[in-house]
């Protein structure tokens, strides 16, 4: 079972830069991991999704019609 965090008085103290740094240190320096989220990378520019459909499905263009003058 995890050990719960001892809350000290220094720890109900403002949240700064610094103590952010330092808290992330310990952290690491006790094995922790962190995980960095961000976008996914394009694995492949053929790839159909919702946003990229596939191009033999894909409807032609819609002709574009010239008005007439004078009628």
């Amino acid at each position: 079972m995890p050990r719960k965090p001892q809350q000290t008085a220094a720890d109900t103290g403002p949240l700064t830069h610094e103590r952010i740094a330092d808290d992330l240190k310990d952290f690491r320096k006790r094995g922790g991991r962190i995980e960095v989220l961000g976008n996914t990378p394009m694995r492949s520019m053929n790839t159909v999704s919702p946003f990229r459909s596939a191009p033999e499905l894909r409807k032609p263009p819609t002709p574009v019609r010239t008005r007439r003058r004078g009628g």
